[in-house]
């Protein structure tokens, strides 16, 4: 068994955000459209298509599909299914089950970056149910049913349908085993993780069925890529509310509160262990005055910049001398694969700090968001995204740091 994947997908676009997700690592996927020619080597997405067919064409559909596929040379086979619960999610398992003949069926079609959560076998979107939604009365492709035990014991009558919730997951007190079938619940991107660390250490070939962000998770599993550094220092409340988004996608933040240093309650080598702590667990991070995160952080810092008789001046220079030393330590202990800057003056001060000399401009990621590699300097052809502080969609950060992982293919 070689280390490709196979996706099949029930749409081009789904056959595509997922993946993309293979793409990203470094890995080339090829899309086969219906009919096409999936044999041969490589890791594959086929696009069956079948979202809008019946329940009977659409199993004979992806059994046809996979026809002249030597699916035991594939390292891994996921099942790509709409995050809403569109399409025919049952059949299509089944027709897979039936040609894969897998130990485990797994299912877990969370995206919680999309708002798409699983509680208590509940698919919802943004905390309502599917059934709740306007989803439920697409005219092409309506949401029936949005419990997904209920999804596979529709498909497999008769058959145990084992449920994990939350609380077992974070507690890791659940395992994969008296089943054959699971289904997951999962509102955050370590929920996933969590679940996938511990099915694969069982050790059994499993069908995997879920949305790209199950993709995702089961890559960053197995393909280790180095996480991403942010630095930001600027008091822009654009900035502020992007460090705020990239929080609540589970993004860690590392703040540097420049109060506490001064007054001698924690050191730049405290700061810099914290980030490195993350990082080392192969999760992007952002190292941020705490300033930038909020106002009252803001006014402590200012306070405390009075009583040691800095002007604003002094005190904008120390935070830029204090945050580029302590991005420095960083980067000189931990391997990262890019590095992104929020800010002129900050992103100078860590540039000088790591001894770069230019940067040769690669490409722009989005609107004011360019993308280099670092001339000169300990970390010479470093990928770095740089932005001004007061400018930038919501995602800005979040989306530059997950840009920065996207690995060239050998």
């Amino acid at each position: 068994m070689g280390n490709d994947y196979l996706i099949v997908a029930d749409d081009f676009t789904g056959a595509n955000d997922t993946g993309v997700e293979i793409r990203r690592r470094g890995i080339p996927v090829r899309v086969v459209f219906p009919g096409g020619e999936a044999a041969g080597g490589g890791s594959c997405v086929l696009d069956t298509e079948s979202r809008s067919l019946s329940e009977d064409k659409a199993f004979q559909r992806v059994v046809s599909a996979l026809k002249g596929i030597s699916l035991e040379n594939f390292f891994r086979i996921i099942k790509k299914v709409d995050s809403t619960l569109r399409g025919n999610i049952g059949a299509e398992t089944r027709a897979l089950d039936q040609c894969c003949k897998p130990d485990l069926i797994v299912f877990a079609p969370a995206f919680p970056d999309l708002g798409r959560t699983t509680v208590n076998g509940i698919q919802c979107l943004n905390g309502t149910p599917l059934c709740q939604t306007e989803l439920a009365r697409d005219p092409k492709t309506p949401v029936r049913n949005d419990d997904i035990r209920k999804i596979m014991a529709g498909a497999f009558a008769g058959e145990k349908i084992i449920h994990i919730g939350l609380e077992a997951i974070r507690s890791g007190v659940f395992s994969p085993e008296g089943g054959r079938i699971f289904c997951f619940d999962a509102a955050r991107n370590s929920d996933l993780q969590i679940m996938v660390k511990t099915v694969l250490a069982a050790g059994r070939r499993v069908l995997w069925i879920g949305s790209a962000a199950l993709a995702d998770n089961l890559l960053n599993t197995e393909c280790s890529v180095p996480p991403s550094l942010g630095v930001a220092a600027s008091l822009s409340s654009i900035t502020r509310n992007q460090v705020l988004f990239a929080e609540r996608q589970g993004i860690p933040l590392v703040k540097i509160p420049l109060y506490a240093i001064l007054e001698h309650e924690v050191t730049p080598d405290e700061i810099a262990d914290a980030t490195i702590t993350f990082l080392q667990k192969e999760s992007n991070a952002i190292l941020l005055s705490s300033s930038t995160y909020s106002a009252e952080e803001q006014r402590r810092t200012e306070e405390s910049a009075r009583r040691a008789g800095l002007s604003p001046d002094e005190m904008g220079a120390l935070i830029e001398k204090t945050i580029g030393q302590i991005a420095a330590m960083v980067l000189g202990n931990v391997k990262v694969s890019g590095l992104f800057l929020s800010g002129g003056d900050t992103a100078i001060s860590v540039l000088e700090s790591i001894g770069a000399r230019g940067s040769n401009i690669i490409t722009e990621i989005a609107l004011g968001l360019p993308l280099m590699r670092l001339i000169g300097g300990k970390f010479d052809g470093l990928k770095v995204i740089t932005k001004a502080g007061a400018f930038g969609k919501e995602d800005a950060i979040f989306y530059a740091l997950r840009k920065l992982r996207e690995q060239d293919i050998q």
